[in-house]
């Protein structure tokens, strides 16, 4: 008894760069923040609207600046070199290090939603 095997192809991946893709979230959740505030200051809740907006905004900006501070070497963080004086070039921080550009990406949007929302409902 022969059989016939049907042969199927695969589905393609498509790839996403990460900066697109942490865009396209930060974009996402820029929305939601401007929508919820939108839709608190429109219920009348006007001071909660415009405390939501700046408390989204604040943590996004902590969170990016800690993101980007954390993600340095450790010896970088802790190095004592003297005013004046080059820093060792073994010490300095990878050129293909994401995770800043990544947390500019999401985090931009963000506050930008945040920003928009707080100057908007005020």
């Amino acid at each position: 008894m022969v059989r016939s095997v049907v042969m199927t192809t695969p589905p393609r991946r498509v790839s996403v760069p990460a900066s697109v893709l942490a865009g396209l979230c930060g974009a996402v959740l820029g929305l939601l923040t401007f929508a919820t505030a939108a839709a608190l200051w429109r219920a009348g809740h006007g001071r909660v609207a415009v405390t939501l907006a700046e408390t989204m905004l604040l943590t996004a900006l902590a969170l990016v600046a800690a993101i980007v501070l954390l993600a340095q070497p450790a010896r970088q963080r802790r190095a004592r070199v003297p005013v004046g004086r080059p820093m060792p070039r073994t010490w300095w921080p990878p050129a293909d290090d994401p995770l800043p550009a990544l947390a500019v990406c999401l985090g931009a949007p963000v506050a930008a939603g945040a920003i928009a929302a707080a100057l908007l409902f005020r």
